[in-house]
Order: C-alpha cells, then sequence, then structure tokens
C-alpha cells in the first residue's frame, strides 16, 4: 500500500483474465420510500438475438451478475425503507448486513478487458447504475447502527441512486444490444496497459460515488478518458508519493492515478483524490 494514500482511495485487486460470475450491487432506486420515490423496476433479461458469436457471449457472467446485483440492492433498500420512521430512523445490524450484501465489486470483476470501446462504455455505464444505487444506501454517514431523529437525517441521504434505478433497465437492454451487435472479445496480454484501463475506469467510477463519504450520484453517461504520463517523475513537494502513471477523467474533471501490476493478482489501481 502507498504512502498518504487518500482517504478514500478504493484498491481494485482483480486478474484481468477474470470473467467469473458473482453475485453484488445495491440500490437506492427503491431508496427509502420515505425520502424519495422507489422505481419498482428491473433489468430487463431478454437477451439480444445474434446471427453469431458476439460480444454478448463474453457478457454472459456480467449480465447474470447485473441480475443478481438488482436483486440485492431490492433488498437492502426494502431493508433500509424499514428503519424509517415517521419521527425516528432505527438502523439494525442486519439492514447493515443487507446492504454490505449488495456490494457491486464482483459485477465489476465480471467485466472482461479488451471490449470495443462502445461495448465497454455500455457495460461501464451499467455498472455505474449498481455503484450509484449502492453508493445511496452505504453512505457511511447515513447508514448509521441505532436510534436517531429523522431530523438529524441529511436530506440527501438514501436518495442519490434513485435517477440511476429508473434508467437503469434501459441501459442494460442498450448494453445487450451493443454487446450483440460487436465482436467476440480479443483479450489483450494480462501485463499490458489494455489490460489496465477497464479497471482504472472501474475504479473512477467506484470513487465518484462512494469517495470521502459520497453518497452516489455519478452515472457514466459520458466516455472516461485516460492519459498514461510519458515520463512519470516525483513531486518536489511530496517525495514521499511515488510518481503518478497517468489521470483518468470522467467525472467533471481529473484524477491522478497509480496502476501497478503483479502476475498473481493482476492489476491494482489506486486514485489519488482526497
Amino acid at each position: 500500500m502507498r504512502a498518504h494514500r487518500p482517504t478514500w482511495q478504493r484498491v481494485l485487486v482483480v486478474g484481468v483474465l477474470v470473467v467469473a460470475g458473482l453475485s453484488a450491487c445495491g440500490g437506492e432506486d427503491d431508496a427509502v420510500s420515505t425520502i424519495t420515490e422507489a422505481s419498482g423496476t428491473t433489468p430487463s433479461t431478454t437477451a439480444s438475438t445474434t446471427r453469431g458469436p458476439s460480444a454478448a457471449d463474453d457478457l454472459v457472467a456480467f449480465f447474470d451478475a447485473v441480475e443478481t446485483a438488482d436483486r440485492n440492492l431490492k433488498v437492502a433498500a426494502d431493508a433500509v425503507n424499514g428503519s424509517i420512521g415517521i419521527d425516528t430512523i432505527t438502523v439494525e445490524q442486519s439492514t447493515i448486513d443487507a446492504v454490505d450484501r449488495a456490494e457491486p465489486a464482483a459485477v465489476a470483476a465480471a467485466i472482461p478487458a479488451g471490449l470495443q470501446p462502445a461495448v465497454e462504455r455500455a457495460v461501464l455505464l451499467v455498472y455505474s447504475d449498481l455503484v450509484s444505487r449502492f453508493a445511496a444506501l452505504r453512505q457511511s454517514s447515513c447508514l448509521v447502527g441505532g436510534t436517531r431523529p429523522r431530523s438529524e437525517l441529511d436530506p440527501l441521504c438514501f436518495s442519490q441512486g434513485h435517477a440511476a434505478a429508473k434508467r437503469m433497465p434501459g441501459d442494460v437492454d442498450a448494453a445487450r444490444a451493443t454487446a450483440g451487435a460487436s465482436p467476440r472479445v480479443v483479450v489483450p496480454a494480462p501485463d499490458t496497459r489494455a489490460a489496465a484501463e477497464v479497471r482504472i475506469r472501474v475504479a473512477l467510477i467506484d470513487g465518484t460515488n462512494r469517495g470521502c463519504d459520497s453518497g452516489g450520484g455519478f452515472i457514466a453517461t459520458e466516455p472516461i478518458s485516460i492519459r498514461w504520463y510519458a515520463n512519470p517523475s516525483v513531486n518536489p513537494d511530496t517525495p514521499e508519493i511515488p510518481p503518478l502513471d497517468g489521470e483518468v477523467s470522467g467525472a467533471g474533471g481529473g484524477v491522478g492515478f497509480w496502476a501497478t501490476y503483479a502476475p498473481r493478482t493482476g492489476w491494482t489501481v489506486q486514485l489519488n483524490a482526497c
């Protein structure tokens, strides 16, 4: 772990060839009905019809994980909704556990490197919907165990994933269609920058939605760009911090990152923020 790591930096350690389908995710679309309207929607499960092999074949695990994630989000949101009374909010450990089970990291792990740019953007948009919903429920200053007056609850608590929940079914359908019309994935060598870049984009989505006690709200509707530094150098004001490897942009500004490869663990990404 690098020195002076920002407080919200989320380190993703995933093998770049991992495409296994796992469950994850949580949702704020159902975010406390007493605070924001629940969408009551679910991602479409209708697969696009293809005439031959396509990128959709490489994303079966991803879409399976998305469906599981959406279900977990709804369970978590129901638990949060049930915690909120007229005058008080009482958060039991079981509610916190339900939200934690909605953690979307496994969905990210099911995104392979090597997708065509349009497919990757569509897939990351779906992922950002899920992370926005999860972060809206898991914000640490909001999901606090015990009983407190509802008047002490920040008005933004549990509410910033609603837009993501509303749009998610359409985003899933669009991602399926784009993948079905695109060629199979050509997986890059695991130690290449091409293999690292999807992990860097995932880190930006995670950090923007969850960093610095954020509570969701970032939806990756625009491309996330990456610029690798040709000659990384140490900042003379902070010589103890290793030189940044590049900058990733897509959330109203850029943020520096470190990206390190190890054969056993794949790429580790850290963002230089907060």
